[in-house]
């Protein structure tokens, strides 16, 4: 019985840079000599994710293991309306990623936009009330 996907969103104060958020099995097809069934390692037409914020913090390792394991895939830097990897957060300690979006493959296909609300008000200056930047996601 499939319950439906899961889409996980929120400022994970995780900072990744690009390493991968999925278990790449297509490598060990020959090293193990089993068959090519094994579970896909990137959906089909999924983009390789990437980011402006090349830094990665040491608590990295449990938001990608996350990832990894409930093979939940990061929208953030692979999705039209975000295909660079925008900062997500802009503030007095400097520019970084920290706020994605999450979600199972059987869901993907719905995903159509990403937008980082790049607006002068969100952009980390002295003035600015906020040091996120909202982040929209357009599902159909």
């Amino acid at each position: 019985m499939s319950l439906g996907g899961v889409l996980l969103v929120g400022d994970f104060n995780a900072k990744i840079g690009t390493n991968t958020d999925f278990i790449d099995c297509s490598q060990l097809v020959d090293v193990l000599l089993v068959p090519q069934a094994i579970e896909d390692t990137l959906p089909n037409n999924m983009l390789e994710r990437q980011n402006h914020d090349t830094v990665t913090a040491s608590c990295h390792h449990e938001f990608l293991d996350l990832c990894r394991t409930t093979r939940l895939f990061i929208l953030n830097g692979r999705t039209p309306g975000d295909i660079s990897g925008v900062y997500t957060c802009l503030s007095n300690k400097g520019f970084s990623t920290v706020d994605y979006f999450l979600m199972t493959a059987d869901q993907l296909e719905g995903v159509k936009r990403l937008e980082v609300n790049c607006d002068e008000k969100y952009s980390g200056h002295k003035d600015a009330h906020f040091d996120h930047r909202p982040l929209v996601l357009i599902i159909t």
